[in-house]
């Protein structure tokens, strides 16, 4: 099973999380995916001003597991929980750690931290939801006793570690993990707080207790001096850079390593050898030829010859260019295979950039590209150019997790980017006026001038083949809103540039 997501990343960059499920389960899997993007004409983007290296560089992938989903109680009273075998952990580990030790507490510390963020992420969900649904405040003062037990238990672990016969450097290593927890329950609850106030009137005498939370682990930063400083004296750029560190830190463990290379690599060259051979077999027949006929040395060998090296030349590049082009089809662009940290291979990516004309689309693209157009000559009157981005995922579900002890590691998610600023540059400028009439009087008004990029997925998967349609509104100065379009034309969902943080 596949879940997709398209968000925005950032004013210009648009995200494809795309999440393969139960992948542990199977055998290797294998999931192509096509992902067509439609762009206006008056964009100027073409094959002749939008190279494929162009492309590469404007998009990025990045593959990492999913993290493990428990529930903050599953992580209280489960036995078998990252918690409570961190707990576990820290009691049995000896003063004197070799190296495994400590790698597999750090391992073990990095994992609970993403899943503990995740867990509270879950339960302030779904506190939202019951709080719309009730009138009293016990689903908040739930919540927070499930957070602050979570992390009585996580730092009773991490202080009992800390009085080990750990060197300086591991201890901070530690207190890490540490600090992106208390982040993430300040940054979480902070949000909670905003969308209460704004929304259910009937929480707000709770929101006392939640201020009280915010307090206390701003007190608990201080006392372990995480900021380095008092809370007065915070240097707030330095604390967002540091914020977004501690993440890459924690967030690492999830991630998987690629290795980038040319797919075809040896069939190209193996080409290129024959379009040699094939030349210089030419040339040096014309030699022979012209040798038997009219001796070693005169002008007309030596016209021949020279000829002969010319015409080398020219075979040479055309049965090159010939078979490349007919390789192109059986061939991705790159492949990117796939490590995890104890170096073994656990999947392969491909992928492949080109445009392709609008009749060469299949029928369903065809029908959902159109489902809901402006007027109804506007494939023909204005005209669209369309990159195909195809993707080819492989996965060796033996050796994935295997560095990962959770039994609920059971999914990969592959996060594509695409960074749309290129598309901007021939754009409008951003304000358009117009006039018309209200109330028997002119008036004149200045709205937005947008463009309309629409991208359609096709996935193929074991279950069979799915689409999603999408349509990004963007204007010179970046990303508007995305709209998810159903079959039927209406929107979705529509997600707003600020809305990236929540």
């Amino acid at each position: 099973m596949i879940k997709d997501i398209l968000k925005i990343h950032d004013k210009y960059s648009i995200e494809i999380k795309q999440t393969y499920y139960s992948v542990f389960d199977k055998k290797d899997s294998a999931y192509r995916v096509l992902t067509y993007l439609f762009i206006p004409n008056g964009l100027n983007i073409n094959e002749q001003t939008y190279s494929r290296e162009q492309f590469y560089q404007d998009s990025r992938v990045n593959i990492r597991y999913n993290t493990p989903e428990w529930t903050l109680l599953q992580l209280i009273q489960d036995p078998n929980s990252p918690l409570n075998k961190f707990k576990l952990l820290s009691e049995r580990t000896k003063s004197d750690l070799n190296k495994n030790e400590w790698v597999e507490i750090e391992t073990t510390s990095k994992m609970l931290a993403t899943v503990i963020s995740s867990a509270i992420h879950l339960a302030i969900k779904l506190t939202r939801r019951q709080c719309k649904a009730k009138n009293t405040g016990e689903p908040i003062n739930n919540l927070l006793d499930l957070i602050r037990s979570v992390l009585e238990l996580y730092r009773g672990a991490v202080s009992l570690l800390s009085e080990k016969n750990l060197s300086n450097e591991q201890i901070n290593l530690l207190y890490f993990s540490d600090e992106y927890i208390s982040n993430s329950v300040e940054h979480q609850i902070v949000l909670l707080l905003n969308y209460l106030e704004k929304n259910n009137g009937h929480c707000v005498s709770n929101l006392q207790s939640m201020i009280d939370l915010l307090k206390y682990e701003q007190a608990y930063k201080e006392k372990k001096f995480y900021n380095g400083v008092s809370i007065e004296k915070l240097n707030h750029e330095y604390i967002i850079y540091k914020r977004s560190q501690l993440k890459k830190y924690v967030d690492s463990i999830l991630f998987l390593s690629k290795d980038i290379r040319k797919d075809g690599t040896l069939a190209e060259q193996t080409i290129f050898a024959i379009a040699a051979g094939l030349a210089m077999l030419f040339s040096t027949g014309i030699a022979f030829y012209y040798q038997m006929r009219y001796g070693s040395i005169s002008s007309t060998v030596f016209v021949a010859l020279v000829i002969s090296y010319m015409m080398k030349d020219r075979i040479k590049g055309w049965v090159s260019n010939l078979f490349i082009s007919k390789a192109k089809s059986l061939y991705y662009d790159y492949k990117i295979a796939i490590f995890n940290s104890n170096k073994n291979k656990v999947g392969l990516i491909k992928e492949n950039f080109r445009f392709v004309p609008y009749q060469k689309l299949g029928p369903k693209v065809k029908k959902y590209r159109f489902i809901d157009r402006t007027i109804s000559v506007d494939d023909d009157l204005f005209g669209e150019q369309i990159i195909q981005y195809k993707k080819m995922i492989m996965l060796y579900p033996q050796k994935l997790g295997e560095e990962l002890n959770d039994d609920k590691l059971n999914s990969i998610v592959d996060i594509t980017r695409f960074n749309l600023f290129r598309f901007t540059q021939n754009m409008d400028n951003t304000r358009k006026s117009y006039f018309f009439v209200k109330n028997g009087k002119l008036v004149k008004s200045e709205e937005d001038r947008v463009y309309h990029i629409n991208i359609i997925q096709k996935f193929y998967t074991e279950a069979g083949i799915g689409f999603k349609r999408y349509r990004v509104v963007l204007n010179r100065d970046g990303i508007k809103r995305i709209e998810r379009v159903r079959q039927d034309g209406l929107e979705l969902d529509t997600y707003q540039h600020e809305d990236i943080e929540k």
